[in-house]
């Protein structure tokens, strides 16, 4: 009360928790009382009552509107129906009153503990359960009482749910703000961790009896490890079933699952068996997907890159291809170490391209093999040594194949077995079907006589294949019965017997003299008026193409002249040299005939060296007798024009029985059984026709062997006392040197023949002997043991003891420089003219003769002098200058002082314009240098001194044709005549030196005669340093363009006019077009373009001169590059963008190399402000050769393919000729080649040709054209472009390292890509098929662009989340699904799950607890994002992008209703006033398993609101109340009439006393009424209520007239509160006339309520 006083009414609040005093008035919120309006605050609050009158009185004449009284009753039964609907209590968590429902567990309660369990494992509903519910102090101790009371899983999954809501009300409890901890992560940790547990005790137990076999059994188990083993399969069903249920995280307990299986050791069956029934649930399936899972998986590994997933194709061929030839470019054959032998070359072409089943060729090995086989034939690349080397590579991998091989089975592959008698045992070479692929296909065969060219490659071709049959990886038996099994040798009548490729109507030395006599033609001669007319008429014939001796050698098919030409080693000839007769010539006369011609000319040959007069008895006599009696023995040049009308296998055979035959006769006379030697110059001749037959493997053969019997041959001789001791072996020995420096690069091939060669040439010189005073064969040989010391490292660890300090010796005396003499002393013109004018007579001693000159300058003065003005003036006879040539050598090398001298003279003649400077005065007054007649003299004498090493080339460079050069070039006076001579010498000396086996009928023309000489020249030429050859080629270059400077050579009289069809004598051309002609011959040999490719490959800065302007350079690289080709011109728009276009378009994969330096160098001639310029032009060279490609592709489908098919088909007439080779020839030039030169050129190239191809990628999405034929044509433009793998190809190599350029390449891509979408949503693609194909196409290789490119967009989150969610749009919005087109969806998927997973890779590198934790948390982000762009989506093609998020926790769902009508505004809110009557479906509810509880009475957190259920009145039905009326009613004894004259009963106060009546009727009455009490009581709670039966006299006889009020029991769902009990006072009745009728009404009604589920 106290309280109550203090407060006043205003203060107190509308509801208190317990009753109070009584309110005044009704407090409603908002209600008006409380509205401070200015009307209220002036006047107060002035109460407008409902009705007007006394509101004390009656309203029964008031007129209420009965609309206002049905609305009002409409918003009370609303209000009703709103009150009465059930609220949505989905988001509440279920309740659990940790207090009452549980108890813990302790010591003392253990066995209630034990009541409980059994309990539980019984049949006791859950509900009784759930009042006492046991909670443990560690929650993994429940695990171990379910298995204990083996509690059904069902039941356990129950307790653990009340376990672990109980520790979620204990946390909520203590934590205001507690972080939510899920039940699924939580109990999968909890029960994962308790199961291994378990399987280690189990685990260490068996690790302690390993494995013994069947018959040893295991020991009983501890009592432990069987409690540990019980647990184990108790709690692994246990653990199903939650995982089944969804109480597990179901992507953690999978991933635990693998981690235990892959921590069994090998051997431990039992822990398999026990995790088998958890694993089986995992890969179930990965069996049927296996080969899907490779393939994928392999385009996941090469980035979606299409000629990297699919070996097969071009751009992983070629990139091979290209590599391989490249390694071949860069590798040095003249010399073999550690980093440069045989070995290192097989590891760099072989070493990563080996397959990975071993013994099992791949395509790009194939292409390997292929292409080595083209480097060793084609005319692109020079030297003989080639074949060797690709036999001995190709015999080493078949070596390691068949290894591999036999080393997995000893069955040999019988695939390769003809079906042949003799060939039933046969084993097919490894490389067998490749070689012959490339015979049917590729290889070169004679189709053209005049096609020099193609005489050369098939020269190759014979020396490759020999060499492939000598080293066994191709078999020539095979071979001839895989031809004879295929028809190819079968013709209607035998053709003509097969000839030699060189069976011309000329001799070699016309053959191979080709170019050197057009040079003639054009250079003249010293006599011009005989203009050599038989060399023309010749040369007519030949351009016509006539063969009048064998008019059908080049009719035949390919595999006959393969057939007729192909050697075969003697060792192993007998059967496959009958073979070969009778395929070719049957078994008649032709064979005969063929026999008989080899025979013949091996018999010409072998007369020619058994002749009685030998070496031994006296060479020279026996000489002059053969030229006195030509007619009497066949000649040198009759055995050769017979000799090279053979075929190349007659030959072979030919040289072979020869060289048997003199190695017999130096044999036989060095075992001194013979007195017969062989002359030296025979021996010679037999070297000249076994290089000439291409047999080099015999010749180097037969080499060393000669060299191994010298020695044996010296002592003979010595014991003899001949007059040729100290000279027949020297002099055969420089012979064998000759060809030993000629092969030098077949020769260090084989290490071991290699030091028998160099310890049989120490042996010859005798290491004592003085390399400054020897013989010229002497020096020669010093020389070559010299470069074979330096050039091979095993020679080095060998020989080192011996030969060191002697090597120091060599070097000094051969190889030093020397500076010219400029003496001018007393000339003696007598001084040995003597031996000057009959060189060839050794009637003196050399030695004696070079004392004389060393003690005496001016001996040496006079001896130069008059040499060369007998050379110069007196005498011009070829054989007299070689000669002379000869004899200065020999002296020189007594007398190393005149090396000096020579190069002191030639300066002098060469810089005659120096004003007697040079010195030499007395030559230069009797020598017309203008005179051009000895010039040629002059030269063959300088290329024999240089050859026999009197001179280095070098130093005649560096001393002599420089200076004369520039003299001339800077326009000095009287220098041209010098310059002249110079150039005359330069092209001497550095023209090859051809074969030439027989001197030449025409005397008149100049050269070196010794095939000996000849070769030795040819090795000084490559040992010259480079940029010698460099300063040579830019002193004449300099000189040819010294009157037009800084114009190039495209001056009209330029190079481009220096044919070979013109009459003209290039001698007396004006010097400026002669040192042209020189410049482009010089370019044009071999040894001069390969040595200056592989320098400039290496360091292109040697054009970089001053003296060159950038253009001069340009044009001087083009000339080395492309001796044979006329130079471009500059002439149209942007002439430099139009000269790269031809750089590209002209590119094949010979002159790769070339291009590449031809880019190089003008990017490094740009400066800064041109570079930008020059770099445009070659990104938009490079993109407008892939359009000219596409559109001839696009109007010729079938391509360069179908062409070069025609072309092999007509070059062979048998069915094999239908076959493909491995790479077209478009795939070897053109655009397949642009991506692997773009690669080679700087990155700044690279990035502009990215730059590029982007702006043309985009313009395929035709945004911004207006026109539909324009966007079509574009769109088109665009497909054709990207439709070519080469194009992708150069975008890929481009992206390697062009981070910058990557990122806007990404961007326009994803914009592309996004545009599709678009489009494809807009339904731009549904009606045009062709369309929806181009799409894809389109689709497809944007994605293979930004596979190559993943990286970048791995790198960082923003862009993995933006291609993340892109690609997921591609797939939902069915642009891409797996019906349309399979393949494409599976690359999206899988870059989508690259994507997904490598946001959880980490670097190893740097891992860290930080970085996993952030990698963590972004794939977190992305799943979500993922999760909520596919939202509730369904189809088949999403379902598989489902697969690649965590597996999500299994829910419950739940189908929610709602009003039927309902609308839904844009925030999300219910739209009232729409709403119908019924229900319709409105959300799926998802329910955690863990929130649903069985035996627990409570809704949360399933809402009955979620299907509109809503309190209502039960009516009672009929049947319910009769059968009530039925149950309980009593019969009344009718009243008697007597009763009802009774007066009424009145009031009390109104009550006169009356005569007391009997009370028995009175008291029957109240029991009756009692006993309905009782009955409704009772039956009120059991759901039953209804009016009660009173009869109307009871009715009367109520005091009040009212049937008594009571109280009634609430239902589950109650909808109206009643009136408070209480008896109404007297005064009540004035205002309660209102209410009785609502009273009453409410009375009627049924408390007990039901309820309506739709």
């Amino acid at each position: 009360m106290a309280a109550f006083g203090i407060l006043s009414y205003e203060h107190r609040p509308l509801k208190r928790p317990r009753l109070g005093p009584p309110d005044v008035y009704p407090q409603d919120p908002k209600q008006k009382e409380d509205e401070l309006t200015a009307l209220n605050v002036k006047q107060g609050f002035n109460n407008q009552p409902a009705v007007s009158g006394d509101e004390h009185g009656s309203a029964r004449n008031v007129n209420f509107n009965p609309s206002k009284i049905s609305s009002n009753f409409s918003s009370i039964i609303a209000e009703k129906l709103r009150y009465n609907t059930f609220p949505d209590t989905g988001k509440r968590k279920p309740q659990v009153n940790q207090k009452d429902n549980f108890w813990l567990v302790t010591a003392r309660s253990q066995s209630s503990i034990n009541n409980w369990f059994t309990d539980l494992a019984g049949t006791k509903p859950l509900t009784q359960l759930a009042k006492k519910v046991p909670i443990f102090s560690k929650k993994e101790e429940v695990f171990g009482y379910l298995a204990k009371y083996s509690i059904p899983v069902m039941r356990s999954a129950w307790m653990i749910k009340m376990t672990c809501a109980y520790h979620a009300a204990i946390t909520e409890t203590k934590v205001k703000k507690r972080h939510v901890i899920d039940p699924c992560i939580e109990w999968t940790q909890i029960i994962t961790k308790y199961l291994w547990e378990q399987l280690q005790k189990v685990a260490d137990f068996y690790r302690q009896f390993p494995s013994q076999g069947c018959s040893s059994p295991l020991p009983t188990m501890p009592a432990d490890v069987e409690t540990a083993m019980k647990q184990w399969e108790y709690n692994e069903k246990l653990a199903m079933f939650m995982f089944q249920d969804g109480m597990l995280d179901r992507h953690e307990f999978l991933t635990w699952v693998l981690e235990c299986f892959e921590k069994v050791r090998p051997g431990e069956d039992e822990l398999l068996r026990l995790l088998l029934p958890l694993l089986l649930q995992v890969r179930v399936k990965l069996r049927e997907i296996e080969e899907q899972v490779k393939e994928r998986g392999q385009a996941v590994e090469f980035r979606w890159s299409f000629d990297k997933c699919q070996e097969t194709t071009a751009g992983f061929t070629i990139g091979r291809v290209l590599h391989t030839l490249e390694v071949l470019d860069n590798h040095s054959f003249e010399k073999s170490d550690f980093n440069n032998s045989l070995d290192s070359l097989y590891n760099r072409i072989f070493g990563s391209g080996q397959s990975k089943d071993g013994h099992e060729m791949s395509p790009d090995d194939d292409a390997v093999v292929t292409l080595l086989c083209e480097w060793a034939v084609c005319c692109k690349r020079s030297g003989r040594h080639r074949a060797m080397v690709v036999a001995k590579l190709l015999e080493k991998r078949q070596a390691e194949i068949e290894a591999e091989r036999c080393g997995e089975s000893e069955v040999v592959d019988e695939k390769g077995s003809v079906s042949s008698g003799s060939l039933s045992a046969a084993t097919l070479p490894v490389f067998q079907d490749v070689l012959l692929q490339f015979l049917d296909t590729q290889a070169p065969t004679l189709t053209e006589p005049g096609n020099e060219s193609e005489r050369i490659e098939f020269s190759n071709l014979v020396l490759l294949f020999c060499e492939l049959i000598r080293h066994d990886v191709f078999s020539h038996n095979i071979y001839m019965c895989t031809l004879i099994s295929r028809g190819d040798l079968a013709s209607d009548s035998h053709l003509p017997r097969p000839r030699s490729p060189s069976d011309e109507h000329s001799d070699e030395s016309e053959r191979k003299e080709q170019d050197v006599g057009s040079s003639v033609k054009m250079e003249g001669s010293p006599s011009p008026e005989k203009p050599a007319p038989d060399l023309d008429s010749k040369s007519s014939h030949k351009d016509k193409g006539m063969d009048p001796a064998f008019p059908q050698l080049y009719d035949q098919p390919r595999h006959i002249q393969y057939a007729t030409h192909f050697p075969i080693p003697q060792e192993s000839a007998s059967h496959e040299c009958n073979q070969r007769l009778v395929v070719l010539y049957g078994v008649g006369k032709l064979r005969d005939e063929a026999r008989h011609t080899i025979k013949k000319i091996t018999k010409d040959i072998l007369k020619v060296l058994n002749r009685k007069s030998t070496a031994e008895t006296g060479g020279e006599e026996g000489q002059k007798r053969k030229r006195s009696k030509p007619e009497a023995f066949p000649t040198a040049e009759d055995i050769f024009s017979k000799f090279q009308h053979l075929s190349h296998f007659d030959q072979h055979q030919v040289t072979s029985q020869v060289s048997r035959n003199v190695l017999e006769q130096i044999t036989s006379f060095a075992l001194g059984m013979s007195y017969h030697l062989p002359l030296v110059q025979h021996i010679q001749f037999i070297f000249d026709l076994m290089e000439y037959s291409l047999n080099i493997s015999g010749l180097i053969d037969f080499a060393i062997q000669l060299l191994n019997e010298l020695s044996l041959v010296e002592a003979e001789l010595l014991l003899k006392s001949s007059s040729l001791v100290g000279s027949y072996t020297t002099s055969l020995c420089l012979c064998i040197v000759a060809v030993l420096r000629r092969y030098h690069s077949c020769l260090i091939l084989n290490p071991e023949q290699t030091a028998q060669v160099f310890d049989g040439l120490r042996i010859v010189v005798k290491s004592g002997v003085n390399p400054a005073d020897c013989s010229s064969a002497e020096r020669c040989i010093l020389a070559y043991l010299y470069d074979l010391y330096t050039s091979c490292s095993h020679l080095k660890n060998k020989f080192g003891e011996i030969f060191s300090e002697f090597c120091s010796k060599v070097k000094n005396s051969i190889y030093c420089n020397i500076d010219p003499s400029d003496s001018n002393m007393l000339w003696d013109p007598v001084f040995m003219m003597e031996a000057i004018a009959n060189p060839s007579a050794h009637n003196f001693n050399h030695s004696m003769v070079g004392k004389i000159l060393n003690d005496s300058p001016a001996n040496r003065y006079s001896f130069v002098c008059n040499v060369l003005m007998d050379v110069c003036v007196d005498h011009r006879d070829p054989e007299r200058v070689n000669d002379i040539g000869i004899l200065c050598a020999e002296l020189t090398a007594y007398c190393r002082s005149l090396s000096a001298e020579w190069l002191g003279i030639l300066k002098a003649l060469c810089c005659s314009s120096n004003n007697g400077n040079c010195g030499f005065n007395d030559l230069l007054c009797n020598v017309d240098v203008s005179d051009l007649s000895f010039h040629d003299s002059l030269a063959t004498f300088v290329a024999i001194l240089i050859a026999r090493q009197c001179l280095l080339l070098e130093d005649l460079v560096r001393c002599v044709a420089i200076p004369s050069l520039l003299n001339a070039a800077c326009s000095e006076q009287d220098s041209e005549p010098g310059a002249r001579l110079t150039c005359r010498i330069l092209l001497h000396l550095f023209k090859t030196p051809q074969r030439n086996p027989v001197p030449q009928d025409d005397k008149s023309s100049v050269g070196i005669r010794s095939s000996c000489d000849r070769h030795l020249l040819a090795a000084s030429q490559n040992s010259i340093v480079v940029g010698a050859v460099f300063a040579v080629l830019k002193a004449v270059f300099m000189l040819g363009d010294a009157e037009l400077r800084g114009s190039g050579l495209s001056h009209p009289a330029g190079l481009d006019d220096i044919s070979e069809g013109r009459n003209v004598s290039i001698e007396t051309a004006s010097l400026d077009v002669y040192a042209k002609y020189v410049l482009k011959t010089i370019c044009q040999q071999e040894w001069v373009g390969e040595r200056c490719l592989k320098s400039l490959s290496e360091d292109s800065s040697a054009l970089q001169d001053p003296v060159l302007v950038n253009i001069q350079a340009q044009r001087l690289l083009q000339l080395i590059c492309y001796p044979h080709r006329q130079l471009d011109s500059d002439d149209g728009d942007n002439p430099q963008r139009q000269r790269i276009k031809r750089i590209l378009q002209n590119m094949d994969q010979w002159t790769m190399r070339q291009s590449s330096l031809e880019l190089q160098l003008m990017i490094k001639q740009s400066t800064n402000n041109e570079l930008y310029s020059l770099l445009e032009n070659i990104a938009k060279a490079t993109i407008e050769v892939f359009q000219k490609s596409a559109e001839m592709n696009s109007s010729n489908p079938s391509g360069n393919g179908a062409a070069a098919q025609a072309g092999s088909a007509s070059n062979s007439n048998s069915t094999t000729s239908k076959m493909k080779p491995i790479l077209s020839s478009s795939e070897r030039s053109g655009v397949w080649l642009v991506a692997p030169l773009i690669a080679k050129l700087p990155t700044s190239v690279q990035g502009h040709v990215l730059k590029a191809a982007g702006e043309e990628l985009e313009k395929g999405q035709h945004l911004g054209s207006s026109s539909r034929k324009e966007r079509d044509r574009q769109k088109q433009k665009s497909m054709s472009l990207l439709s070519q793998q080469p194009f992708l190809s150069l975008v890929l190599t481009c992206l390697k390292g062009q981070d910058e350029q990557r990122e806007g390449l990404l961007t326009s891509l994803y914009s592309q890509v996004q545009q599709i979408v678009t489009n494809w949503r807009e339904d731009q693609y549904q009606d045009d098929c062709k369309a929806k194909q181009m799409m894809h196409e389109a689709l497809k290789l944007r994605l293979n662009l930004v596979g190559g490119m993943f990286d970048t967009v791995q790198r960082s989150t923003q862009q993995t989340t933006e291609w993340a969610v892109l690609l997921l749009d591609i797939i939902s919005s069915g642009t891409v699904d797996m019906q349309s087109n399979n393949e494409l969806f599976t690359t999206v998927l899988d870059m989508l799950s690259v994507l997904i997973n490598g946001t959880l890779a980490a670097d190893m590198s740097s891992i860290s607890q930080g970085s996993m934790e952030e990698n963590k948390r972004a794939y977190m982000n992305l799943v979500k994002k993922l999760r909520k762009e596919l939202g509730d989506r369904q189809s088949e093609s999403l379902e598989k992008v489902r697969q690649l998020l965590p597996l999500p926790k299994q829910t419950r769902d739940v189908i929610t209703c709602e009003p039927q009508g309902s609308l839904i505004d844009t925030k999300g809110n219910k739209i009232a006033g729409f709403e119908k009557e019924g229900l319709q479906v409105s959300t799926k509810q998802k329910i955690s398993p863990w929130d649903v509880f069985e035996g627990l009475k409570h809704s949360a957190p399933l809402s009955w609101g979620w299907f509109g259920t809503v309190r209502v009145d039960r009516k009672i039905t009929k049947f319910e109340e009769q059968q009530r009326f039925l149950l309980y009613h009593t019969h009344l004894k009718p009243k008697p009439r007597s009763y009802y004259l009774e007066p009424l009963p009145l009031p009390p106060e109104e009550e006169e006393p009356l005569t007391p009546v009997p009370q028995e009727p009175e008291k029957k009455m109240m029991e009756t009424v009692k006993a309905e009490k009782n009955d409704y009581g009772n039956r009120a709670t059991g759901g039953v209520n209804y009016m009660p039966n009173i009869a109307p006299e009871l009715m009367q006889s109520h005091p009040y007239g009212r049937t008594p009020y009571n109280p009634q029991p609430m239902g589950m769902l109650a909808q109206n509160q009643p009136l408070p009990p209480g008896k109404p006072t007297a005064s009540s009745k004035s205002w309660f006339y209102v209410p009785v009728p609502f009273h009453q009404e409410v009375q009627g009604w049924s408390l007990r309520t039901d309820l309506r589920v739709t």
